[in-house]
């Protein structure tokens, strides 16, 4: 004889609360109730009553209309301050006592899944405009549209170009001027900032070692006109000059420039494989021919080296009209703006490379004096502009000038 065991269906507590709930918050009949659900209306019924036990709740079938429309609506106020209890804004273990809104913004969009927008900005007392605001904000970054960081790269893109066009000297300052030339009104701080970022710096000139000036025995007095006022506010007034060395693979290399007291503009220079005063008469030569005619009164400047003391070099200062000037012996800040050109030209671009032979290195200083240096460095002592800029416009005012007065 076999025996024959039904098996009982199991349902969680879970389904039974629903079950309950759909007799209890709907006031329908535990038998139709029981019907839809395939459930036998004596089980459903304990169900129903055990819930009630559970919650407090009464049987709704003897109330009005209004008593249950009022109980339907304290049941949903309940679960309102339920739902607002188990919103994990509300522990402290979650957020600081005093959040940044950002930081509940975030929390928001962490639990946009479980929570209403509206409930979370209430609890939180954040707006809701702003949330979407910020959640825009992160999308777009997400997707690389956010207008703050596109008009960074942009700046960062800028502000590589024109390191890299100063042969990677620039700071900055000068940056900040060439970014302000271009129509990018940025302060000092945003560009250093942002140089930190890219990992980029510039040059700044060590501080300079005077070379030792051999002095000569001229056969005439030259004194000292400038007095260390190399900068008289005038083009043509002043001309300063010395001869420094340059390391080569075939030996030295010297030579010898003339500027500008005005406007710093490299005049004149020569190079050549030994210090004489033809080296010093080529520099000035080229600076006389750039210049034409020179007003009375033109003042060269230099030390006390048998080069610039020689009556060779006398005999070629009176051909063009030039007087000589020289300072004391051993004091190099006599000549101290033509001594910070060699530690500029040195630091920023000579001695960041090794030169093979003296041409290669002729030919590149050449370059690097008369297109980065006289064209395209920024001057602090002229404004933040380039020498020839300075001239031109220094020319520009004078002719304006003179034609007001006519």
């Amino acid at each position: 004889m076999s025996t024959t065991m039904s098996t009982r269906k199991k349902y969680t507590p879970e389904y039974r609360q629903e079950a309950a709930r759909l007799v209890i918050d709907t006031g329908r009949p535990i038998a139709e109730v029981a019907r839809e659900l395939n459930l036998g209306a004596t089980l459903l019924g304990r169900w129903v009553k055990k819930e009630r036990e559970r919650t407090g709740d009464g049987p709704a079938a003897d109330l009005d209309a209004d008593e249950r429309a009022e109980l339907d609506q304290l049941r949903k106020e309940i679960a309102e301050l339920k739902m607002d209890n188990e919103f994990p804004g509300k522990s402290s273990s979650v957020l600081r006592v005093e959040a940044s809104k950002v930081e509940c913004f975030q929390l928001m969009g962490q639990e946009k899944a479980n929570y209403s927008i509206a409930r979370m900005a209430r609890l939180l007392k954040v707006s809701r405009s702003g949330y979407y605001k910020w959640a825009g904000q992160q999308d777009k970054k997400a997707r690389g549209l956010d207008p703050k960081e596109l008009w960074q790269r942009e700046l960062d893109k800028k502000i590589l170009k024109f390191w890299n066009d100063s042969d990677q000297t620039y700071g900055a300052p000068r940056i900040t001027m060439d970014l302000h030339d271009d129509g990018i009104m940025v302060d000092r701080k945003t560009v250093a900032k942002a140089m930190r970022r890219l990992g980029i710096e510039g040059i700044s000139p060590r501080s300079w070692e005077p070379v030792t000036t051999i002095p000569g025995k001229p056969t005439h007095s030259i004194p000292d006109r400038v007095k260390r006022l190399f900068d008289t506010g005038e083009l043509n007034r002043v001309w300063m000059s010395d001869i420094t060395y340059l390391r080569t693979g075939e030996g030295w290399l010297y030579l010898c420039a003339v500027r500008d007291g005005c406007s710093r503009r490299v005049l004149g220079w020569a190079m050549d494989s030994t210090q004489t005063t033809d080296l010093v008469e080529r520099a000035l030569r080229m600076a006389h021919t750039l210049r034409g005619d020179v007003p009375e009164g033109l003042v060269f400047h230099a030390d006390r080296g048998t080069q610039f003391t020689s009556d060779q070099l006398y005999q070629v200062c009176q051909e063009m009209g030039i007087d000589q000037s020289m300072g004391r012996t051993g004091v190099c800040f006599d000549n101290a703006m033509a001594e910070s050109f060699w530690s500029t030209l040195k630091t920023e671009f000579y001695d960041r490379r090794k030169w093979k032979t003296r041409d290669e290195a002729r030919q590149a200083v050449a370059r690097w004096i008369e297109i980065f240096y006289n064209r395209r460095r920024r001057h602090s002592s002229i404004g933040n502009q380039p020498p020839v800029d300075f001239e031109n416009a220094y020319h520009q005012a004078a002719t304006a000038a003179t034609e007001n007065a006519a």
